[in-house]
Parts: C-alpha cells; structure tokens; sequence
C-alpha cells in the first residue's frame, strides 16, 4: 500500500473503492484483532497515518458493537476521503439502526461522489435488515398482503445500551412478521403519514407494535426476562392490547448477557406467535 503516497490527487480518488476493500483483509492481523472498542475509536480519531484510521474504521464495523457507531459517525467527517468511505462501509456492516440519523446526514452534504456511494448503499443496507444478517427491515405489501404492520423503537427498561437491546428485539420481530404470509411490514424509517398512504392504496389493515424490554432479573440462581409487546392499530394508534411473555432460565447466578439474549429472542418471537394470532382470528 506504499505505493499510494505517490498518487496524484485523482488517482487516489480513482482508487478509493480498491483501498477499502483491500483494507478489509489487514484485520486479520492480531494488532487490531486485539484492540477493544475504544482503542479501536481512538485510532480512528487521533492517528496521524490514514491507513490506520481505515483499518481501525473496518475494525470497528467488524466489531458487532453499539460502542462503535458515534466514532464511526465521527469518522464521517474525517478529512481523507478514503476514511469517510471505510466508517460508511463500517456503518453498513454494522447494520445497527442507530447509525442512520449520521449517514443521511451526511449523504446531503458529501462531495466526493464516491464517498457518497458509499454512504447511501450504508442506508440502503441497513434500511433492508443488515443484508445477510437474516433480519428482514421491510416487506413490501403485495397482492397476498392483508396487513400493514410498523414496529416502533423498543423502550429499554435494563441496564443495556439502548441501540443494542433495539437491534436484539427489531431482528427477531421484524423477521417473525416478514415470515408471516399476509403481513408486509413499514421500513423503519417510514412516517404514520407515509405508513397511513401505503395502507388506503393497498386496502390494509394497519397495526403498530410498541415493544418493552423490562430490566432482568436475578433470582435465586435463576434469570427472569420480560418483554411487552403493545399492539395499536395504525397511524391512529389506537390501544389494542398487550403480549408480555416471561421467560426464566435456571442456573444463571449472576449476569450473562447472552442468555439475556437469548431470553429477550425466545419471548419476542412468543409476542409475535400472539400477535399473528390475533390477526387471523379477526380475519373475516
């Protein structure tokens, strides 16, 4: 990657998409492998060399941390074209949908057109569940579809990160629904006016889910979990019900987080075996 410091201003641009993907290889090396989240940002932020500060970027993405989505916000602004390109791709992989609000952000003010590239395909990644993650962000209605369900922000009652207890409960709700013959379901992003257009033109039923994770509990060498699923119908939210799976795992003494987890996964997708069964059951 030497070669680099001898390339004109125009060819260094022409290379920007070989650059970050060749990046993406240097993170086998144990140096980075290595590094916690927060040295990882502060590599981002403060070296002097921009091939660090790409790696350090991809790194993060490779992370599957929440921790890493504000440095790589930051990184957007970062002033080498290459490191922009990296923290949006670093985005895209993380897939987390905390890092949207900076990346359109962004996208209306980046000049280099290849940067921006990036940037929107980031968007468009994560608006569509993360690619191969598994987790399915929207579902379009088609001629199969009776209804139209949005899925708001979870309210997290635990001591876990917001953006990180969001991405557990949307992945495993959104892709219970998009399983579903029947229900399409709103892309995140989507407004209740947007949401209340698609459900007057394809004839819908609409419905939002309010999820709540509930703090966990540490009882008697057993780990208790609830998460409330709230259903309204939709875009005039009016109150529905309730579905508030408990589920208790013996032999945890004192925190894990991936049973938690594991908890939080197996009553989300409870909540959405009730939900879909209260929908065939109005069904006429």
């Amino acid at each position: 990657m030497a070669f680099l410091r001898s390339l004109s201003r125009w060819s260094r641009t022409v290379a920007l998409a070989v650059l970050v993907a060749c990046a993406v290889t240097l993170l086998a090396a144990p140096t980075l492998a290595q590094k916690t989240t927060a040295e990882l940002a502060d590599r981002l932020r403060n070296a002097s060399d921009f091939r660090v500060r790409v790696q350090a970027a991809l790194a993060l993405g490779a992370s599957k941390s929440s921790d890493a989505v504000q440095p790589l916000c930051d990184g957007l602004d970062d002033t080498n074209a290459t490191v922009r390109s990296a923290a949006a791709a670093a985005l895209g992989r993380l897939a987390l949908t905390s890092g949207l609000p900076c990346l359109k952000k962004k996208a209306g003010s980046e000049a280099n057109s290849s940067v921006k590239t990036q940037i929107q395909q980031a968007i468009t990644k994560i608006e569509s569940g993360g690619g191969s993650s598994g987790a399915a962000a929207s579902k379009p209605p088609d001629a199969s579809s009776k209804w139209y369900v949005a899925v708001g922000t979870t309210k997290n009652k635990s001591d876990r990160d917001n953006a990180e207890i969001d991405t557990i409960v949307q992945t495993a709700l959104r892709k219970g629904l998009a399983a579903k013959d029947g229900v399409a379901v709103a892309p995140p992003t989507e407004t209740a006016a947007q949401a209340g257009g698609v459900i007057r033109k394809h004839h819908l039923a609409g419905y939002f889910l309010q999820t709540t994770v509930e703090a966990p509990r540490y009882e008697d060498s057993k780990l208790t979990v609830t998460v409330r699923v709230t259903m309204f119908t939709y875009p005039n939210k009016a109150l529905q019900g309730e579905f508030a799976p408990r589920l208790t795992q013996s032999g945890t003494p004192t925190k894990d987080k991936a049973s938690e987890d594991d908890l939080i996964r197996m009553a989300v997708e409870r909540a959405v075996a009730k939900f879909i069964s209260v929908l065939e059951s109005q069904s006429p």
